[in-house]
Formats: structure tokens, sequence, C-alpha cells
């Protein structure tokens, strides 16, 4: 593995990928070579990781998430100018300047919070089992139980000339 050989867990591999793909996407200055080799070790880590994850997780906790969901948003948010993404817990917490790419957003499978006035992604298993009464929680809140990783993506302009 050229990338992401020191994950232990899918948190990890998710923000090391995450840093990765903000250097090496097409859309950054980086080459699609490097980015097909980032995401096959994303991949082949991520099935690892899933695999080791639900031998010991309850019927509950299983993981269900695939490789190629989070794969696939990434590359779709890494081409949109001025966004800041975080990660808590496994869920994409996206803001900055949204506006302009509102529709690509909701194409992408991004849904409004209007609470939060961000945007979000989370696989669409993630948070079916709450209990029918949800806690509002604040981002502060959500930041510190589940932890943040915080990335901006800026396109390198020589790429995409105004």
């Amino acid at each position: 593995m050229k990338y992401l050989d020191k994950c232990t867990t899918l948190e990890e591999l998710k923000k090391a990928y995450r840093a990765w793909t903000k250097k090496l996407h097409p859309d950054c200055g980086g080459s699609t070579e490097d980015m097909k080799v980032l995401n096959l070790e994303f991949e082949q880590m991520f099935n690892l990781l899933k695999d080791q994850h639900n031998r010991t997780a309850d019927e509950k906790h299983q993981c269900t998430e695939c490789p190629e969901e989070f794969i696939d948003i990434m590359s779709k948010l890494a081409g949109l100018s001025g966004l800041n993404i975080e990660l808590c817990g496994s869920w994409l917490w996206i803001s900055g300047e949204t506006y302009q790419h509102k529709a690509a957003l909701k194409a992408a499978g991004c849904k409004w919070s209007k609470n939060k006035s961000m945007w979000y992604w989370r696989h669409e298993e993630n948070g079916g089992n709450l209990p029918f009464k949800r806690k509002t929680m604040s981002m502060s809140y959500i930041r510190m139980k589940y932890g943040s990783e915080t990335i901006s993506f800026t396109p390198d302009p020589a790429l995409n000339p105004a």
C-alpha cells in the first residue's frame, strides 16, 4: 500500500482518504492515475476494516456502507470550490460557499439541515435505528462527541480558468 497502510479503523481510513484526495484529485492538481491507485487502496482497506468491525460488532452496529459510496461523494465534492467539508463520525457536514452549488449538492445525495444551516451527507442506514424522538444536538456537541476533521478543497485555478 502506498497511501493508506497505517489506518486501523474506518474513521481513520476516511480521514486519511480525504486528506489524500485533497492532494491527488485531478481538480486539485493531481493526476487521474494517482487517484485510481488511491481509490483501489481505499476499497481494499475499507473492506478489510469493515470485515474486522463486523466480526466484533453486534447485529445492531454492523457496517453496511460500501467504499464506492464514500469515493463517489468525495469525488463530487472535490470538484466544487469554496466548500468546507467536515467529517464528524460517519457524517459529512458541508458549509462554506454552498449556495452556488445547491443543485450539485442535492444531486450528490446531500441534504440541507435547517437547524444547522449546513448540508450533510451520510450513508443511508446511518441513523436508521434512531429513536422516534430525536434530540437536537449542536454542531459543537457533535464535534465533541464524534470528533471532527475538516478539509477545504481548493481546485487548481490552472485546470479551471475563469
